[in-house]
């Protein structure tokens, strides 16, 4: 049908009729249903936006890189078929085996002893002659070294006794890490920092000169070291 012909349909124009004769009941409707039925959840079709929390960005955010690794190995966003199915369930594959792992390694280390170790006490390890000023009866060492004739030995027991006694006065603090000269600038009697200085060169001499000394020398060296200890305890 053409444009002229549509130009040539008359246009009639009717009058709305109202229905006053037949007699109409207007519907009554229950309030108390229309009530219910809006407190009914079935009939509540108001969209609530989701609130987003970190697992849904969490989600979309594993999603999104599993979509672009797709695309980078098939050159599509999506796959169809049951191979695109096997490919949207392998998320959850991985996921399952990673809960899992952490499952099993947590079975495997106790709590308890994960408590025990991180609560221990660290173990304390003396150096030999911590140990010695400490714990070990130092007379005894030595009259252990002159029977074997181990007079550098000796010398040694010696000289470490003396720095107990000097702690033991408190006239030095000993600490392993220093230096003989520390001490000395500790001692606050002068006869008594003369002496330590003899005693001194004398450990020096006997401990690190490396060669064996014999009973002579030693009971020289021995009447220094037990003259410093009657100055300590005079």
């Amino acid at each position: 049908m053409n444009s002229n012909a549509q130009d040539s349909i008359p246009i009639v124009n009717q009058e709305l009729q109202y229905d006053l004769d037949t007699n109409l009941t207007p519907p009554n409707f229950d309030l108390q249903k229309l009530e219910d039925f809006k407190t009914d959840e079935d009939f509540n079709y108001v969209e609530t936006p989701q609130t987003e929390n970190w697992w849904t960005r969490l989600k979309k955010w594993v999603n999104q890189l599993w979509r672009d690794f797709i695309k980078s190995l098939f050159g599509v966003d999506e796959i169809g078929g049951f191979l695109g199915a096997l490919i949207g369930f392998l998320p959850y594959l991985i996921l399952v085996g990673v809960l899992t792992l952490i499952v099993w390694l947590f079975m495997k280390v106790s709590p308890k002893e994960m408590l025990m170790e991180k609560h221990s006490i660290p173990e304390v390890i003396l150096t030999e002659e911590e140990d010695i000023i400490q714990n070990q009866d130092i007379d005894t060492l030595i009259s252990k070294a002159i029977q074997q004739a181990n007079y550098r030995l000796a010398i040694r027991y010696y000289y470490l006794k003396v720095l107990k006694s000097l702690t033991d006065q408190e006239l030095i603090h000993w600490e392993a890490q220093k230096t003989n000269h520390e001490y000395y600038d500790e001692i606050p009697n002068q006869q008594l920092k003369t002496q330590f200085t003899t005693i001194t060169n004398l450990y020096d001499f006997i401990w690190y000169g490396s060669f064996d000394i014999d009973q002579t020398i030693y009971l020289k060296a021995e009447k220094e070291f037990k003259a410093i200890h009657h100055l300590i305890h005079s």
